[in-house]
């Protein structure tokens, strides 16, 4: 009985020290689920589908290689096209980067460095309070074709490993595992007037 009680203060206290080390993160249902939240939602979901979709397409087209091109070339254009559509900025980024262009907001970091290493299923999705804006980020699973790219470098065809080369000389975005979490899907959304 005095065991559990002890177990049930230490967690206790954990729970609340992980809320107090990073400021602004929500707990609360009602925000979580606010329209805000649903919009962002709604946008970094058709951001995904787009961009799986041409991914999809590259590699039957052009192979690993050539879907490179898609990642550097038109994701970003994915992205802004998706946020000029839902009237608010999003994208996407991660602990470890492939394209610079991605590099996390400051808000994000935090998030990144405590969800980096674990099972994408152990990392939730996040509601932050950035003054007139709310901050969404959505966990991104390392999925089994994203490996072709971003498993074993020592698995990837050599014309992926020399394009890779040329285009992102800095790249870490390599060396994950299905179910990893992989990045994050960020919204800023405005706050309701």
């Amino acid at each position: 009985m005095k065991g559990n009680r002890w177990l049930r203060s230490t967690v206790g206290l954990f729970v609340l020290a992980l809320l107090w080390e990073i400021p602004g993160a929500y707990g609360d249902e009602a925000v979580q689920t606010s329209p805000a939240v649903r919009r962002a939602e709604q946008a970094m979901e058709a951001l995904q589908q787009r961009l799986q979709a041409r991914l999809r397409t590259a590699l039957e087209e052009k192979g690993p290689a050539g879907a490179v091109s898609v990642c550097r070339m038109e994701a970003k254009e994915l992205a802004r096209a998706v946020s000029n559509e839902a009237g608010f900025e999003l994208g996407r980024t991660s602990h470890k980067l492939r394209n610079p262009a991605n590099a996390p907001r400051a808000w994000v970091i935090p998030y990144l460095e405590r969800a980096a290493g674990q099972s994408a299923s152990s990392v939730r999705q996040v509601v932050v309070d950035l003054g007139d804006r709310i901050g969404v980020l959505r966990p991104i699973a390392t999925a089994g074709p994203c490996l072709i790219c971003h498993g074993a470098p020592e698995s990837f065809d050599p014309a992926l490993r020399d394009e890779l080369a040329k285009l992102y000389p800095a790249d870490r975005a390599t060396g994950f595992r299905e179910g990893e979490f992989r990045g994050f899907f960020w919204a800023e959304v405005p706050k309701p007037k």
